[in-house]
């Protein structure tokens, strides 16, 4: 039989009666949130925390260019139910897809949805609720990339208030910048139910704390970014090795294809080894030297408090992964102020306070260059 990228005709025809049976099982109720039927991957499940949410151990991610609406059913229909989305992932094109690809099936499935707006901007959730098709979601997680904003008490009575309208259940929060002091405030809080951290296994030094400390305080973690630096099966054997540290729950990431899905989900299922292990972490620190590892130092020294981070995020991870070319160009156009080489003249603190050694003027050029 004739295949394409390693999925053949039968294997699509397989994925297309799971999809036709799920959609006909669509009304049928569960035990717990995120308990599913017998499924063909038969994925692994995990408590999310605390909560009663039971996920799989790899989840969908809808940012970048990953959200096509059949490879979210397919991702469904093989026993993925976390699913996160935003309503400014791919400008709403995004969250519109996932709305589609849910539908008939709300009741099998655990929602995420990033709040990137104040915690009293009702309309906005209301929104973001309408779009998705749904009356609420499972866990609403706050976007913050300061430490400093985490203690600000706008989180909780905000939660609190949408919780008790039934906009949301539990409340998470979700950071790419300053990532590791946010969680470690965010434990501080001690009211978030789940951490979403820009995590890459290259970190493990600095994070594996973390985890354990989020681990033991029965808080969920998942993971998102987690495939910098780790190209084609390098990936793929570094799923067992997330999935066996202490206090991840599950990885969630975007997919292009039906055979990436397949990879993952048979990658989950897999024992860590320990030889596989220490290849994937060195080829990971190989591969990060020199990378942006996204701690905001730079911009914590920018004497004009621009977003340094977020355009090296642009030039040094969007653009250099296909499916997130066009988060370069819309997140590097939605900045309201950004470092230029009309701004920042001769000035490299950025760089020079680097930890890792990022070139970040280049970057700042390439952005300047390739995105403007």
């Amino acid at each position: 039989m004739t295949k394409q990228n390693g999925y053949s005709r039968r294997d699509f025809f397989k994925g297309a009666s799971v999809l036709a049976g799920a959609a006909a099982l669509g009304g049928m109720g569960a035990p717990t949130v995120g308990a599913a039927a017998e499924t063909a991957a038969d994925i692994p499940r995990r408590k999310l925390g605390k909560t009663d949410l039971m996920v799989s151990a790899v989840s969908l991610g809808s940012g970048g260019d990953n959200s096509d609406i059949n490879v979210i059913k397919y991702a469904i229909s093989q026993g993925v139910n976390f699913i996160h989305t935003s309503t400014g992932y791919k400008k709403g094109v995004a969250i519109q897809n996932v709305a589609e690809a849910i539908k008939g099936q709300r009741d099998k499935l655990v929602l995420g949805l990033k709040i990137t707006w104040a915690p009293d901007n009702d309309t906005a959730l209301d929104t973001a609720l309408e779009t998705l098709g749904v009356d609420s979601v499972d866990i609403a997680f706050f976007n913050i990339h300061k430490a400093s904003q985490v203690s600000d008490p706008k989180y909780r009575l905000g939660a609190e208030r949408w919780i008790k309208a039934g906009k949301f259940r539990y409340v998470g929060l979700t950071s790419h910048k300053e990532t590791a002091e946010c969680l470690k405030a965010a434990l501080d809080q001690g009211f978030y139910n789940a951490l979403m951290p820009s995590y890459n296994i290259s970190m493990e030094e600095e994070f594996l704390p973390i985890f354990e400390r989020a681990g033991k305080a029965g808080v969920g973690v998942v993971l998102m970014k987690s495939g910098r630096g780790l190209n084609g099966d390098a990936y793929y054997d570094a799923v067992p090795q997330y999935l066996a540290t202490p206090g991840i729950t599950t990885i969630c990431k975007g997919y292009g294809s039906f055979r990436d899905v397949q990879k993952v989900i048979e990658a989950s299922r897999q024992p860590a080894d320990a030889e596989v292990g220490k290849r994937v972490r060195e080829a990971a620190a190989v591969t990060m030297t020199g990378h942006c590892m996204m701690c905001g130092t730079c911009d914590r020294v920018c004497p004009q408090g621009l977003p340094v981070a977020d355009v090296v995020r642009c030039s040094d991870y969007y653009m250099e992964h296909a499916e997130y070319v066009g988060t370069a160009f819309l997140t590097y156009a939605e900045l309201a102020a950004r470092p230029q080489a009309s701004i920042c003249g001769d000035c490299d603190r950025c760089e020079r306070a680097c930890p890792n050694g990022v070139p970040v003027m280049h970057h700042i050029r390439h952005a300047e260059t390739i995105l403007a």
